[in-house]
């Protein structure tokens, strides 16, 4: 049997505090139980690039939003960063495909977890996701992969996942700020036991929407651009669903 794998970092799912190793408690929030293995993400030239902008397109942005017809009822602002969490299985990657495929321009997925896959292929197959437009990397260094999103003006990224990526909320947000055609940047992350996110209060503080997805149904939670009663739906179409091969969502 081979070695127990190694965690530089432990992270409080409920404060995000870090940690070079386990305790029982958090000395940040003093909640029990809630330090988990977070893996480590070597620093990237990205992290030592600052965020530059001005005041006209910083004005520009404030009021603009993200076109899209995939989910009518729900509103993106440009420069959004969406939180999609949720079980294994859920719906999750097929929310976040669907929602980037519908944004007009290049999109990204960063497949983090299961890389150039069949299950990835027969996914994006059920979301009618086809458009030579819409780029899918893995194993990419943090760096390699914004370099990517620059070069081909990305508009749409998704990070499929978050803890597998192993990046922070705060990273996340840098990366909208230092990718200059980016309107949306999307972040799939698991649920721990109790139904949260790992991470919760970092990633939800950070996040502008948060969209819970369960059993292919998905509604918000969190937004900073609408009201959310009554905000949610189907992942996927109904005659998509009938029609699309039993593969893993």
């Amino acid at each position: 049997m081979g070695a127990a794998p190694s965690f530089s970092i432990w992270r409080c799912f409920e404060c995000g505090a870090t940690y070079a190793q386990h305790f029982a408690m958090c000395s940040g929030c003093f909640r029990s139980g809630a330090i988990i293995p977070q893996g480590h993400r070597a620093r990237a030239q990205l992290d030592y690039t600052p965020g530059v902008s001005d005041a006209r397109a910083l004005s520009r942005m404030a009021w603009r939003v993200v076109e899209h017809v995939v989910y009518p009822e729900l509103r993106v602002g440009a420069g959004a960063l969406v939180l999609v969490s949720g079980p294994p299985g859920a719906g999750k990657s097929s929310w976040a495909c669907r929602l980037a495929d519908a944004v007009d321009g290049p999109a990204l997925l960063i497949a983090a977890e299961e890389g150039l896959s069949p299950s990835l292929a027969a996914r994006l197959l059920r979301c009618a996701v086809k458009r030579d437009d819409f780029h899918v990397v893995t194993r990419a260094s943090v760096d390699q992969a914004v370099a990517l999103a620059v070069e081909r003006k990305v508009v749409a990224c998704i990070i499929d996942s978050v803890q597998e990526a192993a990046w922070s909320a705060h990273e996340l947000r840098h990366v909208l700020e230092v990718v200059p055609t980016l309107d949306v940047l999307i972040a799939v992350v698991q649920v721990i036991k109790d139904g949260r996110p790992a991470g919760a209060m970092a990633l939800q503080h950070e996040a502008d929407v948060q969209v819970a997805v369960e059993r292919m149904g998905w509604n918000i939670v969190k937004s900073r651009y609408q009201d959310l009663a009554g905000v949610g739906g189907d992942v996927l179409p109904q005659r998509w669903e009938s029609e699309a091969p039993n593969v893993a969502p």
